[in-house]
């Protein structure tokens, strides 16, 4: 069994699962950002413009089957399964990141303590299950919640327009100048993450237009950069030592200002995108997985980037300490991983580079 992904699903995809983490990682792992997370989800767009035009041109200039085999073919093997082999060891630790934060949604607001295996199992079997089932139908279901979406944020933007606070945007720079940019950093290795469907992705024959990776790093800066905004206004700074996951789970959710009829709709706007998160994540896993192995079936694929995944959550290897730490160097190798594998092919002649590789 191949994993294949169309290329024309890359952008909802992309989307629904970028964003969640995107707004997961700034919210709940760097809260002391305080007020100004959404200036770092800017600052993210600005780093990202390199790695999105180098997409978009690996893309434009493969006319036929997958991108990624059609870069392995003019930058050689010895460049391109490397940069596969990390590439998937970066989306299984992504998985487990993913996998605990929704975990510890479920026992938040379930108001009840729970063995960690008896909420992880559950979520990484439903995940393989769906990843197994191949890009078009996580895709296509990624293309139906990005409809879905905008009404549930405008059903809470309506029930909570009275609640907002543009006071509590200032200072506008937070906790200062030096830790904004060390957070826009870590932000920018979260955005990268929205070129790997470009790179997974498989060019359709029918030749339609689709956008961009470009346009969809963009879009996603944007809009996360918006909510970012709306719940800066919902509730103060909190200035204190123990700003956890849990804390913040609890003022995102439920902060005092949240009225009831509006966590309906917060709760299935979170829970759906770190669904999304995840399965996104754990596909990605096991078809960069099968192309740095091209015999590996992509179930087994999918089995063993979960399995993994699971054992680095269940170890408290994704925690927020550890995630932190390890969000510092993201971008930087990310970066310069899609940058050895775009930039050989690219200098070899553009759209002739990929023209033979059906």
């Amino acid at each position: 069994m191949k994993l294949q992904l169309p290329l024309s699903l890359a952008r909802p995809l992309a989307f629904s699962a970028v964003t969640t983490r995107l707004l997961m990682g700034i919210f709940l792992d760097l809260p002391w950002l305080y007020n100004a997370g959404w200036i770092a989800a800017l600052g993210a767009i600005l780093l990202c413009v390199p790695l999105g035009l180098l997409a978009d041109r690996a893309a434009r200039a493969c006319r036929g089957g997958g991108i990624a085999e059609a870069l392995e073919k003019r930058g050689g093997r010895a460049v391109a399964r490397p940069v596969f082999a990390l590439l998937s060891l970066v989306c299984i630790y992504e998985t487990a990141v993913t996998s605990r934060v929704l975990s510890n949604t479920v026992r938040h607001v379930a108001l009840a303590e729970a063995s960690a295996i008896s909420l992880l199992l559950p979520l990484l079997l439903a995940a393989m299950l769906c990843a197994c089932l191949g890009g078009q139908a996580i895709g296509g279901a990624a293309r139906i919640w990005v409809r879905v979406m905008p009404v549930l944020m405008l059903i809470v933007l309506l029930l909570q327009f009275r609640s907002f606070r543009p006071a509590w945007l200032t200072p506008l720079l937070g906790p200062g100048a030096n830790v904004l940019a060390s957070g826009t950093v870590s932000a920018s290795g979260w955005l990268s993450m929205a070129a790997l469907p470009w790179l997974c992705a498989d060019r359709e024959e029918n030749g339609a237009k689709q956008r961009g990776a470009l346009s969809t790093l963009v879009t996603i800066g944007i809009f996360s950069a918006a909510v970012l905004a709306l719940l800066a206004m919902m509730a103060p700074p909190s200035v204190r030592t123990d700003l956890t996951r849990t804390y913040q789970l609890d003022k995102l959710l439920a902060n005092g200002r949240v009225t009831q009829t509006a966590q309906l709709p917060l709760i299935l706007l979170w829970y759906n995108g770190l669904l999304f998160n995840v399965t996104a994540d754990l596909f990605f896993a096991a078809k960069l997985l099968q192309l740095t192995f091209p015999r590996l079936d992509g179930r087994l694929a999918v089995l063993l980037g979960g399995a993994v995944s699971g054992a680095v959550a269940m170890l408290g290897w994704a925690e927020q300490r550890m995630v932190v730490s390890y969000a510092r160097w993201l971008f930087a190798v990310v970066g310069t991983l899609m940058l050895a594998l775009f930039a050989a092919p690219l200098r070899k002649g553009g759209k002739r580079a990929c023209v033979h590789t059906k």
